[in-house]
């Protein structure tokens, strides 16, 4: 029995590649990149709740790490595997001791970077793709609001709102953080680290270029001046 062709990412795009051969136009690395832009777009909706609820096994590499403060904590184990990932990162905000409850963490997303510039605090993970997301976070203990995608894109962070997450020590301030998340030639979550917005310092400074907006990438904002994008990621503006 003939099965239809599994497409990648958008299955209204017949220009993209199939698990059962090539595609009429398609370039080297295509399939890397539909795959690769799937895993973002789901990790993008997930991200407020990364701490909460488990991502989908099937962004996750099989080898999976999971890197705790490296700088200020290098002590602290790294994890490998699936399950031990999970289980890491679901009580991963002991590690900074300013939250109450663990498994109630929402966090707000400041800003969402693509990058293939190399950052001093997470180095490139054997097996990864140049591609690297990074993401500035603030913790929120609520449970409903308060948490979510930002509604600026910048990096500047924005007072908390009423009712937020206070530091132990009692200040204003709630805790924030940088993700950074790299990937393997499949697409899936290679490496996770998380570290503080100090340690990572304004690792945007300099790279100019070399730093895009993850919807941008996912439109084709990484396509080098003249190449056409990804056909996977150019069908997104046209929704």
């Amino acid at each position: 029995r003939h099965e239809p062709p599994n497409r990648y990412f958008n299955p209204f795009n017949a220009t993209l590649s199939s698990s059962t051969g090539e595609s009429p136009g398609k370039k080297p690395g295509d399939e890397n990149k539909a795959n690769l832009g799937k895993t973002l777009r789901i990790l993008q909706d997930h991200l407020p709740t990364v701490l909460q609820s488990p991502l989908p096994q099937e962004i996750l590499a099989p080898n999976i790490s999971l890197h705790l403060f490296p700088t200020t904590h290098p002590h602290l184990p790294t994890v490998s595997g699936r399950v031990a990932y999970t289980a890491a990162l679901w009580t991963s905000p002991i590690a900074w001791n300013r939250l109450p409850l663990v498994g109630n963490v929402r966090l707000s997303i400041i800003s969402e970077r693509v990058t293939k510039q190399p950052l001093h605090f997470a180095p490139l993970h054997p097996g990864a793709v140049p591609e690297q997301l990074v993401v500035r976070w603030c913790a929120s203990g609520k449970k409903n609001g308060g948490a979510g995608h930002a509604s600026g894109s910048g990096s500047a962070l924005s007072p908390p709102t009423e009712g937020g997450l206070r530091t132990a020590e009692g200040g204003d301030n709630a805790f924030t953080g940088l993700f950074v998340f790299q990937f393997d030639a499949e697409g899936r979550i290679l490496s996770h680290t998380i570290e503080t917005v100090q340690e990572g310092g304004d690792w945007e400074k300099g790279v100019g270029a070399k730093v895009v907006g993850l919807t941008d990438w996912l439109l084709g904002g990484m396509r080098r001046q003249g190449e056409s994008p990804s056909p996977a990621f150019n069908s997104l503006g046209k929704r």
